[in-house]
């Protein structure tokens, strides 16, 4: 009889662990999320705008926006570089790290599969921080 209580106990908590992890993490719909990630004294932000759909994001639009010059951020930006080479060549590392953020994400969907790259640094935690906010509107 008490192998039978054991045997009804384990499968119990077996059909309750199931129903835990079969539980939706993110609520369907469209999120935005922002940050200054560690760069409260700049007036950039990363932005980001995503879908979610039975619990996976299958729409992320990444745009980092210069809140003071009310510009966005993009290849054309390091026109206000044109004197300092190294910015030019940072904003030109960046623009490409935003592209290949927002593609790695959607391919594996999984922040910890999004690598920094070299140089794109800034975009990087810019996309992680405001991806985060954005994720933590989403969850259930």
């Amino acid at each position: 009889m008490k192998t039978l209580h054991v045997f009804a106990f384990l499968a119990l908590a077996l059909f309750l662990c199931s129903e835990c992890y079969a539980r939706k993490q993110f609520k369907d719909g469209i999120y935005k999320g922002e940050s200054r990630s560690k760069y409260t004294s700049e007036h950039i932000w990363g932005k980001i705008k995503l879908k979610i759909k039975d619990d996976k994001v299958t729409l992320l639009n990444f745009q980092i926006v210069d809140k003071e010059k009310n510009e966005i951020f993009g290849s054309k930006y390091e026109r206000h570089f044109k004197y300092t080479p190294l910015y030019v060549s940072q904003c030109r590392h960046n623009v490409t790290g935003m592209k290949m953020y927002t593609e790695a994400f959607l391919k594996t969907k999984s922040l910890k599969q999004v690598d920094a790259i070299t140089g794109a640094t800034w975009s990087y935690d810019l996309f992680r921080d405001a991806l985060i906010a954005a994720l933590e509107k989403a969850k259930q």
